[in-house]
């Protein structure tokens, strides 16, 4: 009887758990999905890669997501925890941002799965995603100043 009743409780408080898990996380949710937005396109591009490369893709590989995206966010939470009841207050002292460790490490973490994007396309396309970048923005400022040559 005891244990239906404590299983009873725990059922009826879970929820209440669960909102103030959500509220607390709230800060950091957009670093959530832009950090399982970058794995996911990260594993698109790999699909992608092993289809046009012809390589086999197998369910080990493939279960690599599920830990790579616990790894991460694992890492995420822990962090923002450090950086909430810890280093917040000294690094606002010198930086206006708020939880900027936490933010670094999300950079960390999405520069990683970026690199990999961009070895993913490099494999299949032989495009890098870096020199097609510096190559637009180069050209963009050459259109300014062809721009700003015609307004004299």
């Amino acid at each position: 009887m005891q244990l239906f009743i404590l299983l009873a409780s725990i059922r009826t408080g879970f929820p209440k758990i669960l909102a103030l898990l959500w509220t607390f996380f709230l800060p950091i949710s957009g670093l959530f999905l832009l950090v399982g937005f970058c794995i996911g396109l990260d594993t698109v591009t790999g699909i992608w890669k092993s289809y046009k490369l012809k390589t086999k893709i197998s369910s080990r590989k493939l279960s690599g997501i599920i830990s790579k995206m616990m790894l991460y966010q694992i890492t995420l939470i822990l962090f923002y925890l450090i950086d909430n009841f810890i280093l917040n207050a000294i690094i606002l002292k010198f930086f206006s941002v708020p939880l900027m460790l936490t933010k670094v490490v999300a950079l960390i973490l999405i520069s990683i799965e970026v690199m990999s994007i961009n070895e993913n396309v490099i494999a299949v396309k032989g495009l890098n995603l870096w020199e097609s970048m510096r190559n637009l923005f180069a050209r963009a400022k050459d259109i300014k100043k062809e721009i700003d040559g015609l307004k004299d």
